[in-house]
């Protein structure tokens, strides 16, 4: 893969992540993956730990179990916890999900087309043609 525009990946995250309906939820490897870069989970973590709450609802993105972040910039997992329950999305005693319940698989056009989609649309991985 080739290496992170981190401008346009940010951008391609804060695009992806406020088109999460607010009963739903994404992970972080699959907003890294749906852009492209599969392996930058941690890095959506980081690109949205730096967001604006008010512009960019993070608190739609998790783990991949499910689990809230300790990082949590609103106050650790209670604040993560207390504002996916305002969205009306249960939260377990362990600080999970159901990932089963509430994940969501955005509609194609949905997906913010940077280069590194492009390249694996080539390869036939995923279709991200509107």
């Amino acid at each position: 893969m080739s290496k992170i525009d981190k401008e346009q990946f940010s951008q391609a995250v804060y695009a992806l992540v406020k088109a999460i309906p607010k009963d739903k939820v994404m992970t972080y490897g699959q907003v890294a993956a749906l852009l492209g870069y599969p392996r930058a989970a941690q890095y959506v973590g980081w690109v949205l730990h730096w967001s604006n709450f008010d512009e960019i609802p993070y608190q739609r993105v998790v783990n991949r179990f499910g689990g809230l972040a300790a990082g949590y910039t609103r106050g650790g997992r209670e604040a993560h916890k207390a504002d996916l329950l305002a969205e009306g999305i249960q939260v377990r005693d362990d600080y999970t999900i159901n990932l089963d319940k509430y994940l969501w698989h955005p509609p194609a056009r949905l997906i913010p087309n940077i280069e590194n989609t492009k390249k694996l649309e080539e390869l036939g991985f995923i279709k991200v043609s509107k």
